[in-house]
């Protein structure tokens, strides 16, 4: 009997994205019979640097996303070659080092980019030779890090991203392949009440709570006003206790916190007739998925704005700047018996989004294991 091939995924812990990515990819490789693993040399090699650096990205999200923008801005023109020498990184590629000697794995995919540079180094110094590939996490505006390294296979999350990265940066065809964000196959169009009533009797809507108190308060009560009999779903991480203490018991006693009881997002989201919240690369690939409507309420500036835009230009999404007009849109939407709100699940499914995991792994197969290709 054949011996399982090896494949190593490397990630990292900032935002949902790049884990969300791996594991979805882990999903679907292990389903075809690889033995897969998932790595984040980043947190194990140094622990405590990598906290601050999470405790940083998470102030920049819910505080500052203008100094995100400017730190992405710059990330776009910065050699990631010559970060290999700083000390933290260092750190990182000498137990990355010595994984991959352990380890041997067939194929190793980053689903983070500076672990390709990292691979680049280690395939000049001529001992590495599993090859690898880079499967990126952003739509439309891609960062010029994903790309720059020496992968030969760069996996896109649609078509538009990859015309103008491989135009932009006048790469090969056959090495930029849009392949999709590869989701968990448990996010699909779950039992969505056709009809919420005027009250919001049989309406289901998914909050992340990743902006200001202040914000998150002027949202879940008017959003409560406007359809009292509404089921509403907070996404609230670490911040529950918090939220609970701004709402007051009240109001948060008409709320479901996400997590308090252990539940799957998959199963909040494919039942759910809007997400309103941040425009994050897997909430996003996963509404798709679960035919749930997005409206935009908040955004990493560089970093999601390509999400952003892909859900506008699809007709599944929508931008709201602030309490007023997110309840306009609300109202708009369910209004004619839910006419906006369907139109929208309906250019969700045309924009047939899904699948982007099985994808992915055809495009490993075909460049890597031609032999499994049928």
């Amino acid at each position: 009997m054949q011996k399982a091939r090896k494949v190593l995924l490397l990630s990292i812990g900032y935002g949902r994205g790049h884990h969300s990515a791996a594991i979805s990819l882990a999903q679907e490789l292990r389903n075809r019979g690889y033995e897969v693993h998932i790595q984040d040399p980043c947190a194990q090699a140094s622990p405590r640097l990598f906290h601050l650096t999470q405790l940083f990205y998470r102030e920049c999200v819910r505080r500052m996303p203008w100094v995100w923008g400017i730190a992405y801005n710059q990330i776009d023109g910065t050699n990631w070659n010559m970060m290999l020498a700083t000390p933290g990184i260092a750190a990182t590629m000498r137990m990355l080092r010595t994984q991959l000697q352990e380890q041997q794995p067939d194929l190793i995919v980053c689903t983070y980019p500076l672990y390709a540079y990292m691979l680049d180094a280690f395939a000049d110094e001529g001992w590495l030779r599993s090859p690898y590939a880079v499967v990126v996490t952003d739509a439309l505006h891609v960062n010029s890090a994903w790309v720059l390294s020496h992968a030969p296979l760069v996996c896109m999350p649609d078509e538009q991203s990859c015309h103008e990265t491989r135009t932009r940066f006048s790469l090969p065809e056959e090495r930029l392949r849009a392949t999709g964000f590869p989701v968990r196959r448990e996010f699909h169009p779950g039992k969505k009440d056709p009809v919420p009533g005027p009250r919001g009797e049989g309406l289901r809507v998914v909050y992340g709570a990743h902006g200001s108190m202040h914000r998150i308060k002027a949202d879940v009560e008017g959003m409560l006003r406007l359809f009292p009999e509404m089921h509403l779903t907070l996404l609230a991480e670490d911040r529950e206790d918090q939220i609970r203490r701004v709402l007051g018991e009240k109001t948060a006693s008409q709320l479901h916190f996400f997590g308090s009881e252990g539940e799957d997002l998959s199963n909040v989201l494919n039942n759910a007739h809007l997400y309103i919240g941040k425009a994050g690369a897997s909430t996003v690939f996963e509404a798709y998925c679960a035919e749930t409507p997005v409206l935009v309420n908040y955004i990493l500036p560089g970093q999601e704005e390509g999400n952003m835009q892909l859900l506008l230009r699809d007709g599944a999404g929508k931008r709201v700047e602030g309490t007023g007009e997110l309840l306009r849109v609300m109202h708009g939407l369910l209004s004619n018996r839910s006419a906006g709100l369907k139109r929208m699940q309906v250019a969700m499914r045309r924009a047939s989004r899904n699948g982007g995991a099985a994808s992915t792994a055809d495009a490993l197969e075909a460049r890597f294991f031609p032999s499994r290709t049928p």
